[in-house]
């Protein structure tokens, strides 16, 4: 007679002993803190992507390259690598692109030869320069976390920074794994919000809850030149703006993201055109759709669209499409920083590993 039996492996067991003290810890606190006790207890490794890419650049490559390197792989940002220190330096985004393309227009485009052959590291030492700063371009320099990070580490560390990613980094070989940010951390969660007991702020509204940006709204409108919204990206540090008819009406919205259109067919050379004339060449405005909300959205069906729409921003409008607010991915996080502060002062093991002198090649807000 034969016995049918499990074997269950010893790392298994206790993971699942893990995971089943998880559970039920979510159903002994406070239930509007559901979301925070999940963060405080998951970790990086854990939302880490089973398939994903990580765009490596030689210092040596040309800017030009680089950024045709950004469009291809259809990624906002690739980390640096320095071959003779043999480490990586920091990251190259978009707002280096757009600081390129001010830098050659206000040179009167004399510069654009010399900035297209310029190598990254030239372009960054030159830049470093001229903002008289004397840091050394190292690694030593960029915010990182590691695997075992809390996901309220990571979201601290986005926020504290004032930045859109943050690489996690493998603490024995160095090597970077992936980029952490709010999108990834909020499609984790996503996973399992149906399984965890549901706070009841996610059935308030905005109206209600007050969160979001309603105050010294920054809008653009058809007409405005590119020159000048890219240097309203560049001084305020934002990462969209939303744009209006003559009404002051939502008609589109313009991201940092739109602007690799130009990198990609290589048409920056005019940057006086009006802003609607670059909208009608990179959105089909037959399928093209601003996603919005209204104050009377409840906090749940704005998360839904955050990772269903895969949007970092919602436009908060009226009935008449007039512009009331903006409400992003980073209001949403910052919205529940003070319970992650509370969690992280009362478990010594959790802290971030970031070097507070923060990044080299990235200083954008965490909402694209």
């Amino acid at each position: 007679m034969s016995l049918n039996c499990i074997v269950i492996e010893p790392a298994a067991l206790t993971e699942f002993r893990k995971k089943r003290d998880r559970h039920d810890s979510y159903y002994r606190i406070n239930s509007d803190e559901t979301y925070q006790s999940f963060f405080h207890t998951h970790t990086c490794y854990d939302c880490m992507p089973k398939s994903g890419k990580v765009l490596l650049l030689d210092a040596r490559l040309s800017i030009r390259k680089a950024f045709f390197a950004l469009v291809f792989n259809g990624v906002r940002a690739a980390l640096v690598w320095h071959s003779p220190t043999s480490s990586t330096i920091g990251l190259i985004t978009i707002s280096d692109f757009i600081n390129m393309l001010i830098t050659a227009y206000d040179a009167k485009w004399n510069s654009v030869e010399v900035l297209e052959s310029s190598s990254i590291l030239e372009w960054k030492q030159n830049l470093l320069r001229k903002n008289d700063n004397q840091t050394e371009l190292n690694s030593s320099n960029i915010v990182q976390l590691y695997p075992e990070d809390s996901l309220s580490a990571a979201v601290l560390a986005l926020l504290r920074h004032n930045i859109h990613r943050v690489p996690v980094v493998d603490p024995f070989t160095k090597n970077f794994l992936f980029l952490v940010t709010h999108k990834r951390i909020l499609k984790f969660l996503y996973l399992y919000i149906y399984d965890l007991p549901q706070p009841h702020f996610i059935h308030q509204t905005l109206e209600e809850l007050k969160i979001g940006t309603y105050e010294n709204l920054v809008m653009i409108d058809l007409q405005t030149k590119l020159i000048d919204v890219l240097r309203t990206f560049q001084a305020l540090r934002i990462s969209a703006l939303p744009v209006v008819d003559s009404e002051k009406r939502l008609r589109d919205v313009y991201s940092k993201f739109d602007i690799m259109h130009l990198a990609a067919t290589r048409t920056y050379a005019n940057l006086d055109v009006p802003l609607c004339d670059i909208l009608d060449l990179i959105h089909d405005h037959n399928t093209h759709q601003v996603i919005t909300c209204k104050l009377t959205d409840q906090l749940f069906e704005l998360m839904d669209k955050f990772v269903t729409r895969e949007v970092h921003r919602l436009i908060i409008v009226d009935d008449d499409l007039h512009i009331i607010g903006i409400f992003s991915m980073s209001d949403l996080m910052r919205f529940l920083v003070p319970t992650f502060e509370n969690l992280s002062r009362t478990n010594s093991n959790t802290s971030t590993t970031s070097n507070t002198t923060g990044p080299v090649f990235d200083g954008e807000p965490m909402d694209t």
